[in-house]
């Protein structure tokens, strides 16, 4: 462990000494190496370790007192990123009133000491958010009369049956090791310590009640192109215990095969080596014999190879290293194997990554990227508040970068906040100097996004910021994304899922249980919208390069999550791109959605200029503005499905 590097540090003081003398406020890291050395105690779960999603369980933690005691008035204060029920985004189930109701707590302690229950919710007067992010709900439990000698134990029963309860819920996502972080205040004096190990349980996937089928976009005649398959349970994980049979076909044509689901599948099968020998759009589709059923996205079969082909991705993804789940690999892996994205980044908070953490996502990303394969770029989330710019996330094409971290509005007693002597910036304009040292190539992007802290347009770096976040889980957000078009920046369009759930290029398709009732639950503030986010990138090749380019020269469209294919111009530049000034301009697009299109909506200067309904899945349109494309003019294309999903082309800008 790494608590373990620094006890010779500390090796010459008494435990009471180190205790009492030591400044409170310290790195995560070093706060272990304190609760190590004073030999706080010890927690584990006691019998079941696991949990199936959506469901009920019953589990027991114990806490053993450790060598400095637990004295009255003293305290354990129990963290989680996301608690039993689906309160990742504050509050807590557990209740004491009722045995037999769902959540139901025990407390019981080995001497029969009193213990007083207090949670700590996300929002509100009581909250420690500021204090413990990104560990989101605290429960605390506190000795109110006898001490607590070592070897003595407190235990907490979430969801104990013995009255009659259900059990408590579980989180509706799978988790490999979804952790009950314990802080321990072993004198009663407020300062609570980590425990450098802390007990995790197994969240497991449920059984398969829906396929996926995702095909690769633009293919050539003649060449091998590829599909994916993945089952999914009822809450959208990946049913990684599928062992089903499914027939595969392709529409039109000829191509046949089974996927007899194995263990080692995980869920999800890839094809690849598939030709097919005539241009056109075709589909794909799965039939499980146990009744499930799917189609693919549209595939364009060229007869010659384009220029640039469309590539899918998530550039927004957040894991434990910040305020997410999972580790960066897992995350990465998700993106590769079940939503079978093409290029994928970590954007983990920077001002909750350590240095350790930050050179491991970055070798992570750079182990996990495969030209031509699975293209991984390295990122981070830099989280000023709206104020100083808002949030933004940096990339690059490179294989490392400096990592620079915000001041952010949480508070100094945060110990996974950074308070290292690494300089950071106080301001986005901060950000883009010291971004500047390292820019060369067009090696770096910086893109606002609406986020918690939603990026400022009052700030802009026209070198840096080259494109603009306008879908996410959080919300669509065309409207705080014209914000920055009307103010003339040339930003283009692009979307990713801001997933804090582990699932790259998958986003939040939930169902939450409220008031008895199950709702759909898309996004933390939507909750009426459906889909996810991801950017479509048309790319030169499928490596860093070929991709980067794509987005830094905003070759880039937005969509709701689903792979509809787009293609827009105006005087025959691309989306992302500038014409000159004159009398008109001609507009062409063209679309393949994967279901019945709406309508399309050719915008310019943020109002409507034309619309097209098509009634079927395609649509094509040549148009002429004669109204005159003027200086700082720009045109966009909006389309919309009829099942709701959206999909939004970059500007093309007149000079």
């Amino acid at each position: 462990m790494r608590f373990l590097l620094g006890l010779a540090m500390v090796a010459g003081l008494s435990a009471q000494s180190f205790y009492e003398s030591e400044a409170p406020y310290l790195s995560e890291e070093a706060a272990m190496m304190r609760a190590s050395q004073l030999d706080l105690g010890r927690a584990e779960f006691l019998g079941a370790d696991s949990g199936v999603v959506g469901g009920y369980g019953e589990f027991t933690l114990r806490f053993t007192v450790g060598r400095a005691g637990l004295a009255s008035g003293g305290a354990l204060r129990i963290a989680t990123q996301h608690d039993f029920g689906w309160d990742m985004w504050g509050g807590t189930r557990l209740q004491m009133k009722d045995p037999a109701a769902p959540n139901f707590l025990v407390i019981r302690t080995s001497n029969n000491a009193k213990i007083a229950w207090k949670p700590y919710p996300q929002g509100g007067a009581d909250s420690l958010f500021r204090d413990y992010h990104p560990w989101q709900t605290i429960n605390e439990f506190r000795v109110e009369d006898k001490r607590l000698n070592p070897g003595d134990w407190i235990e907490i029963v979430y969801g104990a049956r013995s009255g009659g309860s259900p059990g408590v819920e579980i989180q509706p996502m799978d988790e490999t090791a979804f952790m009950q972080k314990v802080y321990v205040d072993a004198d009663g004096k407020g300062e609570f310590l980590p425990l450098p190990d802390s007990p995790t349980l197994r969240i497991l996937p449920g059984e398969a009640k829906r396929l996926h089928v995702i095909a690769q976009t633009d293919a050539v005649v003649g060449e091998p192109l590829w599909i994916s398959v993945w089952a999914e349970d009822s809450l959208s994980n990946p049913a990684s215990g599928y062992g089903g049979v499914v027939d595969l076909a392709v529409e039109p044509g000829s191509w046949r095969e089974v996927w007899r689901a194995e263990a080692g599948d995980a869920g999800a099968r890839r094809f690849e080596g598939i030709r097919l020998e005539q241009p056109g759009v075709y589909r794909f589709r799965a039939r499980s014999r146990d009744g499930l059923e799917a189609v693919s996205n549209p595939v364009r079969v060229h007869e010659t190879a384009p220029a640039a082909r469309i590539y899918w991705g998530d550039l927004h993804t957040h894991t434990r290293y910040s305020d997410g789940r999972g580790t960066p690999r897992e995350m990465l892996e998700f993106g590769r194997k079940y939503a079978s994205i093409d290029f994928c980044a970590v954007t983990d908070h920077a001002f909750t990554t350590t240095d350790w953490m930050w050179e491991e996502i970055q070798r992570t990303a750079n182990e996990m990227n495969e030209p031509g394969r699975y293209v991984t770029f390295l990122g981070y989330e830099w989280s000023g508040v709206t104020d100083v710019g808002g949030d933004h996330n940096v990339f690059t094409v490179e294989d490392s970068m400096p990592l620079i971290r915000s001041y952010t509005g949480y508070s100094y007693r945060n110990l996974r906040m950074y308070h290292g002597p690494n300089k950071q910036a106080g301001h986005v304009e901060d950000l883009f100097r010291m971004l500047a040292e390292n820019f060369r190539d067009e090696n770096l992007l910086v893109i606002p996004h609406f986020g918690g802290r939603r990026g400022n347009p009052e700030w802009h770096n026209p070198k840096l910021q080259r494109g603009i976040e306008i879908f996410s889980d959080h919300r669509r957000s065309e409207d705080w994304a014209t914000t920055f078009l009307e103010r003339g920046h040339r930003v283009g369009v692009m979307a990713s899922t801001d997933n804090h759930s582990g699932n790259a290029g998958y986003g939040v398709r939930r169902t939450a249980r409220e008031v008895g009732e199950d709702q759909p639950l898309f996004s933390r503030f939507s909750p009426e919208e459906g889909g996810t986010a991801l950017i479509a990138v048309y790319g030169e090749s499928l490596d860093r390069q070929g991709v980067f380019q794509g987005v830094y020269h905003r070759r880039t469209y937005a969509t709701t999550g689903e792979r509809i294919v787009l293609e827009f111009s105006v005087n025959g530049e691309p989306m992302g791109g500038e014409i000159e000034a004159g009398p008109d301009a001609s507009i062409r697009l063209s679309a393949i959605g994967t279901t019945a299109i709406k309508t399309v909506r050719i915008v310019k200067n943020g109002k409507i200029l034309h619309a097209l309904d098509p009634g079927g899945d395609t649509a094509a349109l040549e148009f002429v503005d004669r109204t005159g494309a003027a200086p700082g003019d720009y045109y966009y294309l909006d389309l919309v499905q009829a099942d709701g999903e959206k999909a939004i082309s970059s500007p093309v800008w007149v000079n």
